[in-house]
């Protein structure tokens, strides 16, 4: 098996600029420091496009503490479990793709409750599948996906979500490219914002 080359030599552990070596204590710090930066993020609105770029400045205001590759696309391919993700040569254009439909579709607004749901669900099965990053998906998909709805007049109860669930429904898109299992996860979490 080859060396991952976002790790340190000869080890599981993530490169960081904390100078962690042991995978436990990076994520313990990891969780921290991108905790405050996202808390940071849910205070504020992220300028941007709703596009790659958009994308990117969220993954480096979140991660710009840990990693020096934040705010980066992946270069390898990963995988979690028996999952794989896009491979990391066609990110690039899998994101365009994705975001050059997102722009046709005025950002998801205005739609009602149900077609909010469909498409909301439908982008971050997508977006997911993708995988841009090399650690830190999950975290910056649901950062980004928060303002994107709260600009579309919806919030999204990401905490109300059981991991299990999420990750089994994120499974099921990977295998069918059908947000069916999405849309049920995520409907009792969306509601309509209120100013």
């Amino acid at each position: 098996m080859d060396e991952d080359p976002y790790c340190w030599p000869g080890t599981a552990c993530l490169r960081n600029l904390l100078d962690l070596r042991d995978p436990a204590e990076l994520s313990k710090a990891e969780h921290e420091l991108v905790g405050i930066r996202t808390a940071e993020l849910t205070a504020s609105v992220v300028p941007g496009a709703y596009d790659t770029a958009h994308l990117l400045r969220f993954h480096r205001l979140q991660f710009r503490d840990v990693y020096d590759w934040a705010g980066q696309l992946r270069t390898g391919n990963i995988s979690k479990g028996d999952v794989s993700f896009c491979d990391a040569q066609a990110v690039p254009e899998r994101l365009d793709q994705l975001f050059a439909k997102l722009a046709v579709r005025r950002f998801l607004v205005p739609l009602e409750w149900d077609g909010f749901v469909m498409s909301f669900a439908s982008l971050y099965g997508e977006l997911n599948a993708i995988h841009p990053f090399r650690e830190g998906n999950g975290r910056t998909q649901r950062a980004f996906l928060r303002q994107l709805a709260a600009h579309a007049g919806w919030t999204v109860a990401w905490q109300s979500l059981q991991r299990r669930a999420n990750d089994k429904a994120c499974a099921e898109y990977l295998r069918t490219s059908r947000p069916h299992a999405l849309i049920r996860l995520l409907a009792p979490a969306i509601e309509p914002r209120l100013e």
